[in-house]
């Protein structure tokens, strides 16, 4: 048997990509290895002389590092935005201390330079450091065999485990009140991101007798759009030219703190049967047309080509009020409203295409990853003199970052779909760490060997002194919330099981936001420092 998987390379990746998800997908009191998991099965099989093919291991090294990058890349320019420089510093402060930390261990000890490499990356469980790190040592020293791999692996449990216990524990050492944390959270995202609610008002107003909405153009107002009508026992919609008379009754959808600016402009809240004409209908349609991705509501005139009024636009999660400068993107689920024969018509041209919904723009997906590769093998020359690359792996990080953001190459759009993009993150980091793992796995015994125990507390000092500072500038500095430091502090030390850990602690999203928010800053500064310092020790040992 052993012969059939030494000739047969595929077979054995596959068998330790099985092995290591189902050694990944046991938990222990919220603790468990995840994709690490297949790190440690292809460390064991690589001891016994089992490898995957180098080929692979690139291939699922670019995959993985593309995906998270757009994922990744509409949040991280909106983090510039909104949070300033204050994310932006916790990331850096982490990954920098770190790198330093590594550094003067790797010189006090005398580690080798590919060891305290692995610890750094492992240290601080950032995975695509450990692939630029070891993409920067082929590039320095090729064709030399290093146990960078060994390094993450020694150090990335503790790393782990300790995040873990940290987030649990912490927010009983510092005595915090969660629980009064969600609630002044939750007012000020409402005021932030109000969800859209439907009001009927009759009109009351006499300046509104004998007004058109076009004339009212209640954009210029408010943001809220004005639906249905109801006169006497007929329900109408409200286009354009409508006419409005004073009792009408008008149906309104938009935030709640807009319904105020309504009733002064109308008239009174009142309630009545607003679906007595069974020819007005509402659907809900997923956007798939290519020919409106992109465009505005104002550029796409809406009702005077279709005849249906756009009265929700739902995108990752939020509710966006349907005004005319908000660009439709693939993807965006409408609620449409309408005659019978012009939402159906409207539905055949802007969702028609429902195949799309899960398929990827292939042609813009591969141009980014080429234009990441050859990114990625530009040399950077830093202060100092020191000539940097990205390497394939920050590259691709790189451009995806913007290709996520922008959406499209050049004239080209992109567009994948979020089972796409998880399937691609998660099956090409589980290729990469099959690779590392079993070419690791042949030296691992011998390195624990030479080096003991001073590997283990190695990585945890770095560990510890990362998270120190990281702790420091939030509570200190930048003075966060408790729920919202659990998720930047396990950003900043790219752990996910420390964001489930913290996510266990409450019933919002707010150490989500906060993780995503710190999550590609400290990637980005992470895979930089790695060849940083891969350069440093390289060039000084």
């Amino acid at each position: 048997m052993l012969n059939i998987f030494l000739s047969e390379q595929i077979l054995t990746l596959f068998v330790i990509l099985a092995l290591g998800a189902l050694l990944g997908g046991f938990s222990w009191r919220g603790v468990s290895l995840g994709s690490a998991g297949v790190l440690f099965v292809a460390l064991v099989f690589g001891h016994f002389g089992l490898s995957v093919p180098k080929a692979v291991q690139d291939l699922g090294l670019l995959l993985f590092v593309y995906s998270v990058g757009l994922q990744a890349g509409p949040r991280f320019f909106r983090t510039f935005q909104r949070q300033g420089l204050r994310y932006v510093v916790l990331g850096v402060a982490v990954a920098l201390t770190g790198a330093l930390t590594t550094l003067g261990l790797a010189l006090g000890l005398g580690l080798p330079d590919d060891l305290a490499a692995g610890l750094y990356t492992g240290a601080l469980t950032c995975t695509p450091a450990l692939a630029a790190a070891t993409d920067s040592f082929a590039r320095l020293l090729p064709g030399a065999q290093v146990a960078i791999s060994v390094g993450y692996g020694i150090a990335y449990p503790f790393s782990m485990i300790g995040m873990v216990l940290l987030v649990q524990f912490l927010p009983r050492l510092l005595k915090s009140d969660l629980r009064v944390e969600e609630k002044t959270w939750l007012d000020e995202r409402q005021k932030e991101l109000p969800m859209l609610v439907v009001k009927q008002f009759q009109i009351t107003n006499p300046n509104m007798d004998g007004r058109t909405l076009r004339k009212l153009d209640p954009h210029r107002l408010a943001h809220f759009n004005l639906t249905r009508v109801r006169r006497g026992d007929e329900v109408m919609l409200v286009r354009p030219d409508f006419v409005f008379r004073k009792d009408d009754v008008v149906m309104a959808v938009g935030p709640q703190s807009e319904m105020e600016k309504i009733e002064i402009l109308l008239g009174q809240e009142t309630q009545v049967q607003m679906d007595m004409n069974t020819n007005i209908t509402a659907r809900d349609l997923e956007m798939t047309a290519a020919t409106f991705a992109g465009k505005t509501l104002a550029e796409l005139r809406v009702w005077e080509n279709y005849g249906v009024v756009i009265t929700r636009i739902r995108r990752q999660g939020q509710e966006i009020t349907p005004i005319g400068s908000v660009a439709l993107e693939f993807g965006d689920g409408l609620h449409v409203v309408g005659e019978q024969l012009d939402v159906d018509e409207f539905l055949k041209k802007a969702g028609g295409e429902r195949n799309k919904a899960q398929e990827t723009s292939m042609l813009t997906y591969l141009m980014g990853l080429v234009l990441g590769i050859g990114l990625g093998l530009v040399p950077f020359r830093l202060p100092g003199g020191v000539d940097v690359e990205l390497g394939i792996a920050g590259g691709a990080f790189l451009v995806s970052l913007l290709v996520g953001h922008f959406g499209r190459i050049g004239g080209l759009r992109l567009y994948v779909p979020a089972a796409a993009k998880n399937l691609t993150r998660d099956l090409g980091l589980m290729l990469f760490l099959a690779g590392a793992g079993t070419t690791a796995g042949a030296h691992l015994v011998e390195v624990i060997r030479q080096q003991g125990w001073t590997l283990f507390l190695a990585g945890a000092v770095v560990t510890i002194m990362s998270a120190l500072v990281g702790l420091v500038l939030m509570f200190r500095v930048f003075k966060l919330q408790t729920l919202a430091s659990l998720g930047a502090i396990t950003a900043s030390m790219t752990n996910p099981p420390g964001l489930a850990a913290a996510n266990n602690l409450t019933t919002t999203d707010l150490a989500t936001l906060s993780y995503a928010s710190v999550y590609p800053v400290a990637l980005i500064f992470k895979i930089v420092f790695a060849q940083i310092l891969v350069t440093a020790l390289v060039a000084w040992f």
